[in-house]
């Protein structure tokens, strides 16, 4: 007997080995193989770990106590763009229950459904694929008897093949259905009578179809006695009573008939339905429902969806008044004919939740009666444009409501006093508004709240959060963008809050430079989120926030005023994802050598903008950042050669002191799409850099020498470039700039020679090439619509102005700047064609010929700022994300000179800059009368030419301008007197040049110099010495003076001073002597003060300066 227990153990022993063996890590070894090879034939590589259980892969879901996979759903697309399922491949799977394939390409099926393991599917999703026969849907569906649930949606499908499916399925299979979707095909009413075979069906969805009458329901309806669900959605029952016909389908709960153009004509008879819960009528013509039979019979309707209609509001109360038992009205996207208030939903006693949101034509009186929906407990009026107050109505009578939502609407002012005692409130969301003030007094009794949001605001937040200190239940607060304000209770700075928070966004604005932190805070032990961007927090950085909050997943205090070191907690955070700790004064060095250990899944750090030293710890290269971000730090040292895991995305080490070369260590980043390495000290070649996966790459500022590596012609995502101020070189390839993704290039500053490659199927808006070597251009080089800046100064550029003008006179170009080359020609009509021009500079060099009068019709004024990205960097599209990215290294810049002096624009005051700058070339004739016309133009500098001629007296009409450089001319005749009305010109200047009397010295020119006149012999006037006047010779008067006469007149007259002056030292000895008089106790004081200061001097000379005097 013994023996025969002791085998029986070794059996079950040798079977539990033999389960381990196929087993792997509690996933079948055989099921998880056939994952993988699945997997490897779909473009969509799941984010599958070979070392781990396969029951924990997304979409696997294993059975709990065989551990086999019961429910597999693989969404495509399959690479081939023609994919026949094989049956046998799933053979493995003996629990499978669930199997879904949608967008996969699927055109039919192949092997052997039969299988046992398969005839036991219950499940098959089939959706968006290309089964559009008879004989593709058979071949796939027989063989499957135990399938309930089947989903054919969007597949093309016709009437006819459907058709022809339909009968050859087994008996079996079309009894046993309760779910089916033939969605989005091209179906006609002619389907109907093929489905009355499925008699167990329980839902059935048709929506988007070609259904629009009533025939073949009949038959349809008294079949399928089962049926709960139907979807009619997307179809076209205009001039259908759908009541009538569906009146049949008795046990009916939920009906979707959105879309259909229905008429309240078409919803009369809907009375039949005795059972329905659900009713969604959303995007008809519905604009009442007022019958004398029909809806007053569906005393079972809980949930009624009217979204998207033109409700008539003066019938809303009355065709409501029929729906009693509603629970749940949705009238989301209405626009509502005449004005509707609460108490219009006053007779659905039932009512629970009203769902109003963006909705057109609901006002401010809505709410005067809203204490009449006492059932209420969901009310969300979500961008309503409701503007004004909130009225100050019954809200104390909605005891009930558990969530309110009235964001995004344009209310403004303090919330009303009876904005008090719903004490059931668990949400309430006021974001994107105008209120302000305090809201304590409002918060104290809503005890029940656990979710609080009003983001885009003027409230006053205190610090201390007292408005709070009642709540017990509150965890998530968010209130980005309203004003952070000192605690009016000092008392109440310090207190234990009862809650425990969960997340708290605060992002806002404070108008002191440095706020105490909030002390709640250290009683905080569950947040996962903590955002206190902007809020000028004092203080060394609160370590202590990252010891207590173990489940913490991000944390965010960028631009306060934090100081001190940023330490590691003593032990791991898990969850933690992101940290953003920029803008700071975090002093030492970065973090610790265990990050790796205590942060093992952060995938966001950024540091930037702190005085941060010391060298980049090595240990980075076992983390797996998405984005690091160490810029404007005092780092130092090389950049470790393995910085971060290949799943690095963006690294930026902007502005710090590293040195060495970089390349091709980063080059192992395979799936890097934003390096930003400028404003260092790093050197060598960029020869061999190789990263293909570039979005933006900027590594101006440094020390790179070599060629452009001809693989950069393969980087076919790249978007923005600047390689700006190093030691590059060599020729510029047509195929680099052809990149079709490129839009801002940025190479100035490098010793690039040769000829510009042609731009003309180039995709760049903005090019930098300044202060190169380019000597010429090549054949229309820049015929492009898409150029919008162009900065080609100080090369050695040969060319006709001429063909340049032409090829870019289709373009977009906002920014012209050549100055400096050697272009030759005139300046062609062309030019006047580039109507969003608002910075033109072609000075110095060889122009000749008439200024074109049309550039007085151009407007020269910027309307593209947002475009241009000047509030804080480009706005480039990023082909990856597929959107619009504001790129923060490519803010624009241009160098121009105005007021003789030679500016950097570049942010915002680039937008507000405006002129033309032609000098130093050999222009002749007139000035044209036209450049009157130039209003908005800041800046006209036609120096150093050879114009003739008058000075317009339209240039009076140049209300903006703020500096006027006419110098050095060959003009004529006088300045016109007009000029003094130009109240914002700072710098004039026509030297060497004209005749006449200056203007009058008032506005503008009472602080212009004899410099803004020399070398003008026939001048004559203020402030030069020469008058006008041949017998009177003026002095010569500082800009500053105020004087205009010539009087040799002092500032202060001196008799009435010593008047003055007198008068006021007899008054105080008067004043005194009588104050003395009158007071015998000052007068006291007065003589012993006097002694004092009598017997002090004395003695201080006598002690100092007794052998000097002998005394």
């Amino acid at each position: 007997m013994y023996w025969r227990k002791m085998k029986s153990v070794r059996v079950c022993f040798l079977i539990f080995l033999l389960l381990e063996t196929m087993c792997c890590q509690g996933c079948w070894k055989e099921e998880k193989e056939t994952l993988l090879d699945l997997r490897s034939r779909l473009d969509d590589l799941f984010s599958w770990d070979v070392d781990t259980d396969c029951c924990e892969w997304e979409r696997v879901y294993c059975n709990s106590s065989t551990g086999r996979v019961a429910e597999l759903y693989l969404d495509g697309p399959w690479k081939s763009t023609e994919q026949y399922i094989n049956y046998s491949d799933f053979s493995v799977f003996k629990d499978l229950k669930n199997l879904s394939l949608p967008f996969n390409n699927i055109v039919g099926c192949v092997g052997d459904a039969e299988l046992p393991n398969l005839e036991r599917l219950r499940m098959l999703e089939m959706f968006n694929n290309k089964l559009d026969t008879a004989a593709s849907i058979i071949s796939c569906l027989d063989g499957l008897p135990s399938l309930k649930y089947l989903y054919l949606g969007y597949n093309m499908l016709n009437t006819s093949s459907l058709k022809n499916a339909f009968e050859s399925l087994s008996p079996k299979l079309r009894s046993n259905l309760e779910v089916l979707d033939i969605s989005g095909n091209d179906l006609t009413n002619d389907i109907l009578p093929f489905l009355e075979g499925f008699k167990s069906l329980k839902e059935l969805y048709l929506a988007n179809n070609r259904l629009e009458s009533d025939l073949h329901f009949e038959g349809l309806c008294s079949t399928l006695r089962n049926l709960e669900f139907l979807d009619f959605s997307a179809n076209n029952f205009r001039h259908t009573d759908i009541g009538s016909t569906l009146s049949g389908l008795s046990s009916l709960k939920f009906l979707n008939l959105e879309m259909n153009e229905l008429s309240w004509k078409s919803i009369y008879r809907l009375s039949t339905f005795s059972s329905l819960k659900n009713l969604d009528l959303s995007f008809n013509q519905i604009n009442n429902f007022v019958v004398q039979e029909g809806l007053q019979s569906t005393s079972t309707l809980e949930v009624l969806a009217l979204d998207g209609n033109v409700i008539d509001g003066k019938k809303l109360k009355e065709s409501l008044r029929t729906l009693s038992s509603i629970k749940m009205l949705s009238m989301r996207e209405n626009i509502f004919k005449g004005a509707i208030v609460a108490r219009d939903f006053h007779d659905l006693k039932n009512l629970e939740s009203l769902i109003l949101d963006y909705s057109s034509y609901l006002e401010n009186d809505f709410f005067q009666s809203i204490g009449d929906l006492t059932s209420l407990k969901v009310l969300s009026l979500v961008e309503c444009h409701i503007n004004g107050t909130l009225p100050a109505a019954d809200w104390f009578m909605l005891n009930k409501l558990e969530e309110l939502d009235l964001s995004s609407n344009d209310f403004e002012g303090l919330l009303p006093s009876s904005f008090v005692n719903m004490t059931s409130l668990r949400t309430l969301k006021l974001s994107y508004n105008y209120f302000i003030g305090n809201f304590a007094s409002n918060l104290a009794s809503l005890t029940s709240l656990e979710y609080f949001g009003f983001e885009k605001n003027q409230f006053e937040v205190p610090i201390s959060f007292t408005p709070f200190a009642n709540h017990s239940n509150l965890k998530f607060i968010y209130g980005e963008d309203n004003k952070v304000v000192m605690d009016s209770q000092l008392h109440m700075q310090h207190w234990i809050p009862k809650f425990q928070l969960q997340v708290i966004s605060l992002s806002s604005t404070t108008e002191t430079n440095s706020i105490p932190f909030p002390n709640f805070l250290f009683y905080q032990y569950n947040l996962t989120s903590l955002d206190f961007t902007n809020c000028k927090l004092e203080g060394e950085f609160p370590n202590w926030l990252l010891e207590n909050n173990t489940q913490l997943e991000e944390i965010s205090v960028r631009d306060c005023s934090f100081n001190g070191n940023f330490k590691l907690p003593s032990h791991p955070l898990l969850n933690i994802r992101r940290i953003d700790v920029s803008d700071n004064n975090i002093t030492g060095q970065i973090l610790g050598s265990n990050i790796s250990s205590i942060f093992p899944n952060l995938k966001f750090l950024n540091m930037s903008i702190n005085d941060i030293q010391g060298s980049i710890p090595h240990e980075f290269s076992q983390m797996e950042f998405s984005e690091l971000d160490l810029s404007d730090n005092n780092l130092s040292g090389e950049i470790p050669k393995n910085i971060s895991r290949d799943k690095l995305i963006i690294l930026n080490l902007s502005n710090n002191k590293l040195h060495g070369s970089v390349f091709p260590t980063l080059s192992t980043l395979k799936n890097l799409e934003e390096l930003y390495l400028d404003r260092n000290s790093l050197s060598g070649s960029i020869d061999s850099f190789s990263t293909t996966s570039l979005v933006a790459l900027d590594l101006s500022n440094n020390h790179f020498v070599g060629n452009l590596p001809s693989v950069m012609g393969n980087f076919s995502t790249l978007a923005m470039l600047s390689l700006s101020n190093n030691n590059l070189g060599g020729s510029i390839s047509t195929r680099f700039v052809e990149l079709n993704k490129l839009e801002y290039l940025d190479i100035s500053g490098n010793n690039f020679f040769g000829f510009l490659p042609c731009f003309a199927n180039s995709s760049v808006k903005f090019i930098h090439m300044s202060n190169n070597r380019f000597s010429g251009l090549s054949k229309s080089t820049f015929k492009s619509s898409s150029l919008m800046i162009l900065d080609l100064s100080y090369n050695r550029i040969t060319s006709q102005i001429q063909d340049m003008i032409l090829d870019l006179k289709d373009s977009s170009l906002n920014i012209l700047i050549l100055k400096g080359n050697n272009f030759s020609g005139h300046i062609p009509q062309h030019v006047c064609q580039l109507k969003e021009l608002f910075i033109l500079d072609l000075s110095s060099n060889n122009l000749s010929g008439l200024l074109p009068s049309c550039l007085g019709k151009m407007s020269f004024e910027d309307e593209n700022i947002e475009e241009l990205g000047l509030d804080g960097g480009l706005p480039i599209y990023d082909y990856k994300s597929v959107s619009i990215k504001v790129f923060p290294n490519a803010k624009e810049k241009v160098n121009f000179t105005t007021k003789k002096t030679s500016y950097t624009y570049k942010g915002n005051i680039l937008g507000y800059m405006s002129g033309i700058d032609l000098s130093n070339n050999k222009l002749n004739g007139n000035i044209p009368f036209e450049f009157g016309n130039l209003t908005k133009i800041r800046a006209l500098n036609l120096s150093y030419n050879d114009l003739i001629g008058e000075i317009p007296t339209s240039f009076s009409n140049l209300e903006q301008i703020e500096s006027l450089d006419l110098s050095f001319n060959k003009l004529s005749g006088q300045i016109p007197p007009q000029l003094n009305r130009l109240h914002f010109l700072a710098i004039f200047s026509v030297a060497h040049n004209l005749t006449g009397e200056t203007p009058e010295r008032k506005g503008q020119f009472i602080t212009f110099d004899e410099s803004s006149y020399e070398d003008n012999p026939f001048l004559c006037g203020l402030p030069l010495s020469k008058s006008c006047n041949p017998y009177i010779q003026p002095h010569a008067i500082s800009p500053n003076s105020s004087h205009t006469d010539g009087c040799n007149c002092s500032f202060v007259d001196m008799f009435v001073f010593w008047i003055s002056f007198g008068v006021s030292c007899t008054s105080t000895f008067l004043v005194t002597t009588t104050i003395l008089y009158i007071n015998p106790y000052w007068r006291r004081r007065w003589f012993y003060n006097i002694e004092l200061v009598y017997a002090n001097c004395y003695y201080f000379i006598k002690d100092n300066f007794a052998e000097v005097f002998r005394l």
